[in-house]
């Protein structure tokens, strides 16, 4: 699912970049919600448990999707809440952060350090986006276009941590993968 998410978010912002407006922003949006709430579940499987994580994965895209078709309802209607949103879009800032401290092993070393630079970059990439207009008046490159860039760096992190994860140390007599195990996650 938080590929996907990345694949579709990349499709969205540039339909959405193509057009900027409320209609074409819905699907910008509703990618994201999917890379945040997989990201929460992913937390949980690393630190908690596998199994609760992935019992909670369609319940937490329904409210990441469900926030976005809400605000465009309300928006419709004049009136755009987006609470709900900015509620799945940080929570996982302070979620993940919370479950890495209290559940951390030593097993789960290798995860806290790709899930911290993760978030780190994705904290940069919502600090470029929110001084946007200062950062482009100061060096003519906008914040918004250093934010893609950030969540860039965020998602070659994701690729390396499953990279890591899901495969071992090449079999010196075929050159093959030794193994691979998808198990783990959904």
């Amino acid at each position: 699912m938080l590929f996907l998410g990345i694949i579709l978010t990349a499709l969205g912002s540039a339909f959405y970049h193509l057009n900027p407006n409320n209609n074409t922003i819905v699907w910008d949006r509703i990618p994201m919600t999917i890379i945040f709430m997989a990201f929460t579940a992913i937390t949980i499987a690393e630190f908690i448990n596998p199994l609760l994580a992935r019992n909670l994965l369609l319940p937490f895209l329904f409210l990441g999707i469900g926030s976005v078709l809400w605000w465009y309802y309300t928006e419709i209607k004049g009136h755009g809440d987006l609470r709900v949103y900015f509620f799945v879009q940080f929570y996982p800032m302070i979620f993940t952060p919370l479950i890495m401290v209290l559940y951390y092993t030593g097993e789960s070393k290798f995860s806290f350090r790709y899930l911290g630079l993760i978030l780190v970059w994705y904290i940069v990439a919502k600090i470029f986006e929110h001084f946007d207009l200062t950062i482009y008046a100061y060096t003519g490159i906008s914040g918004h276009t250093l934010k893609h860039l950030a969540a860039a760096v965020s998602t070659l992190y994701f690729v390396l941590l499953f990279r890591k994860k899901y495969t071992c140390q090449n079999s010196s007599r075929t050159g093959m993968i030794s193994s691979y195990s998808p198990k783990r996650y959904f």
